[in-house]
């Protein structure tokens, strides 16, 4: 099935919703807004900084197994 929408179907659609429906969406879309700004490019001395401190991280065995990382994960998801 192909189907496609135009911008003003896609808005009747979103007008026809339940207030609480709207607010619950705008929520959403909130929570996306002025996150670009913050995406701004590091520098080339920035990203070699990161290494180096990732590198020593490394080195004094502040990391996490895969497990744990997994074990975590799974906590957080099942918390939503």
């Amino acid at each position: 099935m192909n189907a496609t929408l135009s911008v003003q179907d896609l808005w009747s659609q979103i007008l026809a919703l339940p207030a609480c429906d709207r607010h619950w969406l705008q929520d959403k879309l909130n929570v996306y807004e002025g996150e670009e700004e913050d995406l701004t490019p590091y520098t080339m001395e920035e990203i070699y900084e990161r290494i180096r401190r990732s590198e020593e991280d490394i080195a004094a065995g502040r990391t996490y197994s895969s497990e744990e990382v997994h074990r975590q994960m799974r906590e957080y998801i099942e918390s939503l």
